[in-house]
């Protein structure tokens, strides 16, 4: 059983439930990523999230039935977090808040689709 990959389709799970749930007012998500991204650490747990799950997804990867699969989002994370440590913070914040204003409604289609990847995130991921 792929441990680290299986508690990140759980958490993917929640956050398209969440979205999904909370898009009854998508306005009420936006206002959240826009707080978030106001805050001091903003810049900096973006960088360290995607680096601890990418190492977490490359690490349990050869436990799934799609290895490769969770390799290549593993190193399309690592290269988001590289990217995002030549970015800076002004335009990291920059380009959330440009992101929350024009893409507010993808957030319930992206809301299905991160539920149905959890999904089979463990599915694949479950022995």
């Amino acid at each position: 059983m792929a441990i680290f990959i299986s508690v990140w389709g759980v958490i993917t799970c929640g956050v398209g439930l969440f979205m999904l749930l909370k898009l009854l007012k998508p306005q009420g998500f936006a206002d959240a990523i826009v707080l978030f991204s106001r805050q001091d650490y903003f810049h900096y747990v973006e960088i360290i999230s995607r680096l601890v799950i990418g190492a977490a997804l490359l690490l349990d990867a050869r436990n799934t039935l799609y290895p490769l699969v969770f390799e290549v989002i593993a190193k399309i994370l690592f290269v988001v977090a590289i990217i995002l440590v030549f970015m800076t913070e002004k335009h990291h914040k920059t380009f959330a808040l440009w992101a929350v204003k024009h893409c507010l409604s993808w957030f319930r289609p992206a809301g299905f689709c991160a539920l149905i990847l959890g999904l089979w995130t463990l599915y694949v991921s479950i022995d």
